[in-house]
């Protein structure tokens, strides 16, 4: 209601409503599918979410119809991989139709730059198809730092601005293995060289707390006891 958004406001309250009548939190707790309805509003409760996620995905509300099936539990834990579209608790509401939701509203969160939503969202759906996304999809963009142009095949030096990508921040060379960097000013480089700069190297080295480019930034990679 704060937000002026009064048509959501009354779906919500309305399932409410019905979720108190049928003395159930979720359709989960409902368990409709071992066991008859409780009460003449637990007839009501199904049509009635079904009814409420057609209308919103008419409207191309896609974001209201993912909530909807995550808070109501729409896709039960034990879903199949198959397409044969049953295997929702809503009766008559196809699976195939509920997962097209799912894949707008992943794209929609990945195009808004929510990639942390995006990957949470895949990670806990009980959808196998939606769930495996993380291990298909997977794919990570490099750009260069300083003309913005993207790295093609793994390229370690910019074919736009010929600057090298990558360089360690305390060798200079370029790093082949693991890269660890600082999330503060974004420097980095090779593991071993980090872990000798901040945790230091015993009586050759000393453990220093700020970043070896001279930015000034306290990285402190490496936490102190």
């Amino acid at each position: 209601k704060n937000l002026n958004c009064m048509a959501l406001s009354q779906m919500w309250s309305m399932l409410s409503s019905l979720l108190d009548g049928c003395r159930s939190e979720d359709l989960a707790d409902s368990n409709y599918k071992q066991s008859f309805p409780r009460n003449a509003l637990s007839f009501a409760l199904l049509p009635t979410l079904k009814s409420l996620l057609i209308e919103r995905a008419n409207a191309g509300d896609t974001q209201t119809c993912v909530v909807l099936c995550e808070v109501m539990e729409v896709i039960p834990a034990n879903s199949s991989a198959d397409n044969s579209g049953t295997a929702t608790v809503v009766p008559g509401l196809d699976l195939l139709l509920v997962r097209q939701w799912y894949m707008s509203y992943i794209e929609l969160l990945q195009q808004m730059c929510l990639f942390s939503h995006a990957t949470n969202l895949i990670r806990l759906s009980h959808d196998p198809e939606i769930a495996k996304l993380n291990q298909q999809s997977t794919t990570i963009h490099e750009s260069c730092p300083l003309c913005y142009k993207p790295l093609m095949n793994g390229d370690r030096t910019c074919r736009s601005c010929r600057k090298k990508i990558g360089l360690c921040f305390l060798c200079h060379e370029p790093v082949k293995g693991m890269f660890v960097w600082c999330p503060g000013c974004g420097h980095g480089g090779h593991l071993e060289h980090a872990l000798e700069w901040f945790g230091g190297n015993g009586k050759k080295m000393p453990a220093y707390s700020q970043c070896p480019t001279g930015c000034g930034h306290q990285c402190n990679l490496i936490q102190s006891s």
